[in-house]
């Protein structure tokens, strides 16, 4: 009798689908194919290390991230289905590869909001009555480095915050980035100089920081709250806070994300505004 040699039938092609992506990772996803590790994966997103970076990919009904790619099902959908934690991924040249999965990037959302100019009095009406403090997170350091525009004070304020609090990106990790992106993005619209100075020079010894003290994505999120990149609502929030939008109709959708982020990053936000404009106007 002769054996017949079985042929094992090749894997299946992995699914292809488009994505949005953020411009603030534009770098990341338009260089030469490099290896990402998945972090985490869920229904509704993957954590991919990149290098010291993290990039997240998120079903379209997921917040719509600075460091994210977006791919049009939703999560109910289960677009990520068997992607693993510890598996390895592929990012670079325009797309990021699972074993099971391509995502081309074809189109960017710009997650650094453009403000229009204001003044210190239409931003003090525009946050009175939102809360600026969430229960547990100390807030009168950051307070008075933003208000006195000092280095040292915000550098420290930042080194008692980082990783306090549970999860992914810990709540008072949330407070502080929410309150760093509103000082870089409202600043400027402001003519407030001497703060857009005092975040130039504490980004790189906070930034340190966070590296040693915080998990890897909010790490992340904190890099990307120093250029002013910030998720979707967030960035309706500071549009708001600068006169396009009304405030109050931001500021609670924003405080529908997630279990602790929405709130912590909406009053930082409203806290570091608070501070530009109770400080010095200079």
């Amino acid at each position: 009798m002769t054996a017949t040699a079985v042929e094992t039938p090749p894997p299946p092609a992995p699914a292809t689908m488009p994505g949005v992506a953020s411009l603030a990772i534009r770098a990341v996803i338009d260089a030469p194919p490099h290896r990402a590790c998945i972090l985490g994966a869920s229904s509704h997103a993957i954590w991919l290390q990149v290098d010291r970076d993290v990039v997240v990919v998120s079903s379209r009904d997921a917040t719509r991230l600075p460091n994210g790619v977006e791919v049009p099902l939703a999560s109910g959908e289960l677009p990520f289905r068997g992607i693993r934690e510890g598996a390895d991924a592929e990012i670079g040249s325009g797309r990021v590869a699972f074993d099971r999965l391509d995502i081309d990037v074809v189109r960017w959302w710009d997650p650094h909001p453009r403000l229009a100019t204001t003044s210190c009095t239409a931003l003090a009406a525009a946050v009175v009555g939102l809360p600026s403090r969430v229960p547990g997170v100390a807030y009168g350091e950051l307070q008075g480095a933003i208000e006195t525009r000092s280095t040292a004070h915000l550098v420290a304020a930042a080194g008692a915050m980082l990783g306090l609090g549970p999860g992914l990106t810990p709540e008072a990790d949330d407070y502080l980035a929410g309150a760093l992106s509103a000082v870089r993005c409202l600043a400027p619209v402001l003519g407030i100089q001497r703060a857009t100075a005092m975040l130039d020079a504490a980004e790189a010894p906070i930034v340190a920081l966070a590296a040693a003290k915080t998990t890897a994505f909010s790490a992340s999120l904190i890099r990307h709250a120093f250029e002013g990149n910030v998720a979707a609502p967030a960035g309706a929030l500071l549009r708001s806070l600068a006169g396009r939008g009304e405030a109050r109709r931001a500021h609670r959708h924003l405080l529908n994300v997630g279990h602790t982020s929405g709130p912590a990053l909406a009053a930082g936000m409203v806290l570091g505004a608070r501070a530009l404009i109770e400080g010095d106007t200079t």
